[in-house]
């Protein structure tokens, strides 16, 4: 019987944390081009999952027109399909940016400006990609029949509420995200980062709160079917979601997390946390700086004497 070591696959919560943290910094100082089209892709990424939701939820009235529930379970267990595409190959979403880059300043890894702009970056990329999307349903053809007229449902929904109403809902609704993201960042393995991802975005699609990227492509195909105005879609729903998704990551999440786990709440900036590595290998970046480099040389010294130990055995 051996005496192997214990290897776990699950992150404890202050480790994932910092590895957060070490995401923002990531972002932050990428070129602003690569923030874009990061953003931008999974702008397109989130109508894939979206289309889906809409056209398979809403082709099923003999089940679900008298089921309102069933109709929204069906819709919250495909809609993730998105987030699980953005996230597992590094894309940027402005919903996730809301965490992890005030994380970031938190921490003191990087300037309020540079927050500011790969927020504004990771927005306009969301919205220009969703719109490429949008058309591109159109284009299709997809927009219409069952799945236009849940659609046209959706954004009449979306836009009839208080403007406080949209914003506490896009509170909880990125509350959620945020721990989609900081759940994933804890799992090692595929299938836990899929788990990870999947029940946080189930759960806010099925409560109903307001995610901006989504709202982004679904009301965009609703604009393009001639079901509703910019104006409305602009004022009643995509300023104060925005406004409630991001308050929810910088301040509930990250800066609550920055206090319990981080440098806000007394932690010694020079812990030895190897989280680096993890954070490059997630969001598909290079290191930047001597420091990133150092713990890889050390990350890989360490990998070479385990296997000398394991071949001297």
């Amino acid at each position: 019987m051996g005496g192997a070591d214990v290897y776990s696959v699950v992150k404890g919560p202050k480790e994932t944390y910092l590895g957060l943290a070490e995401k923002g910094v990531l972002t932050c100082r990428e070129s602003s081009v690569k923030v874009f089209l990061q953003s931008f892709i999974a702008g397109c990424y989130i109508g894939f999952g979206a289309l889906l939701a809409v056209a398979i939820s809403a082709a099923m009235p003999g089940m679900t027109e008298d089921n309102p529930g069933l109709k929204t379970a069906i819709f919250a267990f495909l809609f993730p399909v998105n987030l699980v595409l953005i996230m597992l190959t590094g894309g940027i979403l402005f919903t996730g940016t809301s965490a992890a880059a005030p994380a970031a300043f938190y921490e003191g890894k990087v300037r309020a400006v540079d927050v500011l702009r790969v927020l504004v970056l990771s927005w306009w990329g969301n919205v220009l990609g969703s719109l490429l999307f949008s058309a591109f349903t159109v284009w299709c053809e997809l927009n219409g029949g069952t799945t236009g007229k849940f659609l046209a449902e959706i954004a009449l929904k979306k836009t009839s509420k208080r403007f406080d109403v949209t914003f506490a809902k896009g509170i909880g609704c990125n509350w959620m995200v945020c721990m989609a993201v900081f759940l994933s960042g804890m799992a090692q393995d595929f299938t836990g980062k899929c788990v990870a991802i999947y029940l946080p975005i189930s759960t806010f699609v099925m409560i109903g709160f307001e995610h901006i990227p989504a709202n982004f492509y679904l009301l965009c195909v609703a604009m393009l079917n001639g079901d509703i105005s910019f104006v409305d879609v602009l004022v009643k729903n995509w300023i104060p979601t925005t406004i409630g998704n991001f308050v929810a990551g910088a301040f509930i999440v990250a800066l609550s997390y920055s206090y319990l786990f981080g440098r806000l709440g007394g932690g010694s900036p020079g812990e030895k946390e190897r989280v680096s590595l993890g954070a490059q290998k997630s969001m598909g970046m290079e290191a930047v700086g001597d420091e990133l480099a150092k713990e890889e040389q050390e990350a890989k010294d360490g990998a070479k004497e385990q296997t000398e130990k394991d071949m001297a055995v």
